[in-house]
């Protein structure tokens, strides 16, 4: 008769360790979806996949890639992107030394003299307070 009463009941005696077996990963290559087209009309007719991932329909000249994309709700997401020349896009300003110059002499600084004579005057007033603890 077998009494499991004070038996571990997470101990198995005829458990032998076994090692893990280590498999390797599957590796998903990214590729991107789509073909290049000749104008935008042809991404409308054009399938795309259902789960969601975008399309990438690159226009043949050069000048858009047209993304297209299934959504939640069952319509398509169609984008455009353009490229921008060089000329059109904002040209950053750099400041120099002598436009931050220039930008604090145009600050207007306060009169500090009635500030320096409130902080005498309560300078004194402390002074006047500690004497009369002593």
């Amino acid at each position: 008769m077998f009494n499991s009463y004070n038996q571990n009941p997470y101990f198995n005696p005829y458990f032998t360790p076994q090692q893990p077996q280590t498999t390797m990963p599957t590796m998903k290559f990214n590729s991107l979806q789509g073909k290049s087209i000749d104008n935008l009309e042809v991404v409308k007719a054009m399938d795309i996949p259902l789960d969601g991932s975008i399309s990438y329909f690159p226009l043949v000249d050069g000048s858009a890639i047209v993304t297209k994309q299934l959504q939640q709700d069952g319509t398509s997401k169609i984008t455009i992107y353009k490229p921008i020349e060089a000329d059109e896009a904002a040209t950053v300003k750099y400041a120099t030394i002598e436009d931050i110059e220039n930008h604090i002499k145009s600050i207007k600084m306060p009169d500090m003299k009635p500030l320096q004579d409130e902080i005498k005057t309560l300078k004194k007033q402390i002074r006047i307070l500690l004497d009369k603890e002593d």
